[in-house]
């Protein structure tokens, strides 16, 4: 994206009438998260309407019951593990989008356009945020060239890739 202020993004005429844009940033637990905050919070202005949006981790419920099946101590214990693990990211998560939440009031967007809304991953991260851009009717996501750790972004793909070549009628920033 280039140099240019997007300021002016604070509202758009839909329909012969003027509404306030919509827009949704994708965040996860990354620091990169902050990065795509603090861009949107310096290139756009304060009326418009913000969802900070986290797809959560979950744990597959094959697991879960593949361990009351198996009944096997070195499995649930594993199992356990899993779980601490989930809840962690979880509570990362929770702790970046509040983050992000305060870097936006800092930045003069009231509390009434900013809202927050947390999901458990349904189908996957790129495709639950695409769920959510048709729910929402969206004019803009944001999301970050960069966020998942090597190893996920290896399993699950780009996640930022997969949101460009498969959204319609929204316009993508991708923050890198």
């Amino acid at each position: 994206m280039s140099d240019r202020n997007y300021s002016e993004l604070g509202s758009h005429l839909k329909y012969g009438e003027k509404t306030t844009m919509k827009m949704l940033i994708a965040i996860d637990d990354s620091d990169y998260a902050i990065k795509v905050v603090n861009y949107v919070a310096s290139t756009v202005k304060p009326m418009v309407n913000i969802t900070l949006f986290s797809v959560l981790p979950t744990m597959s419920s094959n697991l879960e019951k593949m361990e009351k099946d198996l009944q096997q101590p070195l499995f649930s214990e594993k199992v356990v593990e899993l779980r601490w693990m989930v809840d962690e990211e979880k509570k990362k998560a929770e702790s970046r989008i509040e983050e992000c939440r305060t870097i936006l009031k800092n930045a003069g967007f009231p509390d009434d356009t900013v809202e927050v809304k947390m999901q458990n991953k349904i189908i996957g991260i790129a495709r639950d945020i695409i769920a959510e851009i048709g729910k929402g009717k969206y004019d803009t996501v944001v999301v970050g060239r960069r966020g998942l750790s090597a190893t996920a972004s290896f399993v699950l793909g780009s996640v930022s890739n997969k949101i460009v070549q498969n959204i319609k009628d929204c316009t993508v920033w991708i923050v890198e």
